[in-house]
């Protein structure tokens, strides 16, 4: 992580998702601006949140640990979503780890500025709620997906949701250099992964090049996600 002393950037992402408007004083003086680099870890589970973050940049990937020491997949974040909202209405640790997918940006906040100046505010108060009716409905998305769905779909959801949905040759290749990761967050075993994989790679559907998987058959991805996402 790294701020950024550029006040023509981080006036740049105000303005595009009208950020100002979320408060009902102006909190602009408050507002800094950090870069968190391609898996570069942006708060983890057990942490202290010091900072509220609006997610301008990016995607970033939230997913928790379970006692076992595996872990499951929440949901991917793209802008404009938030941090700490939960932490600074509860005054609790980080319940889960967020990564950094790619070069991501986020407006930060101190919590201790926000709780002075936004934490009774309405405008914002609403702001907040709104979001975590989004979180509450993707989580159990994403739970259903987990449990309800076999592995062949899920790997077509996780896909789709890393690429973003879009139908554009420029999106449909996926670089992942830990297949037992993935394999964890999508609930399953690295052996049954391979497996499916193969499968997909001999329909001609998708191929893998060691650290890349390739979508060669957008519409038949799409077809195995259904309208199913992680995010």
């Amino acid at each position: 992580m790294n701020k950024i002393n550029d006040s023509n950037l981080l006036k740049h992402y105000i303005d595009k998702y009208s950020i100002g408007s979320i408060f009902s004083v102006d909190m602009y003086g408050f507002m800094e601006l950090f870069r968190f680099g391609a898996g570069e870890c942006i708060c983890k589970a057990n942490d202290e949140m010091t900072y509220f973050y609006l997610h301008v940049k990016g995607k970033l990937k939230i997913y928790t640990m379970l006692d076992n020491g595996r872990s499951i997949l929440l949901r991917f974040n793209k802008p404009l979503s938030i941090l700490g909202d939960v932490e600074i209405l509860n005054e609790q640790l980080v319940k889960c780890y967020v990564d950094s997918l790619d070069e991501s940006l986020l407006i930060g906040i101190k919590l201790e500025d926000l709780k002075k100046y936004a934490y009774e505010d309405p405008v914002f108060l609403r702001f907040v709620i709104k979001n975590l009716s989004y979180k509450l409905y993707t989580i159990s998305n994403s739970s259903s997906i987990n449990l309800l769905y076999p592995l062949e779909n899920r790997l077509a959801c996780y896909l789709l949701s890393i690429t973003g949905g879009e139908n554009n040759s420029r999106f449909h290749e996926i670089m992942t250099d830990n297949y037992e990761e993935m394999a964890n967050l999508l609930g399953s075993s690295y052996r049954h992964l391979s497996r499916v994989i193969k499968k997909l790679e001999l329909e001609g559907i998708i191929k893998k090049n060691k650290k890349k998987i390739s979508i060669l058959n957008y519409n038949k991805i799409r077809e195995l996600a259904g309208e199913n996402l992680y995010e």
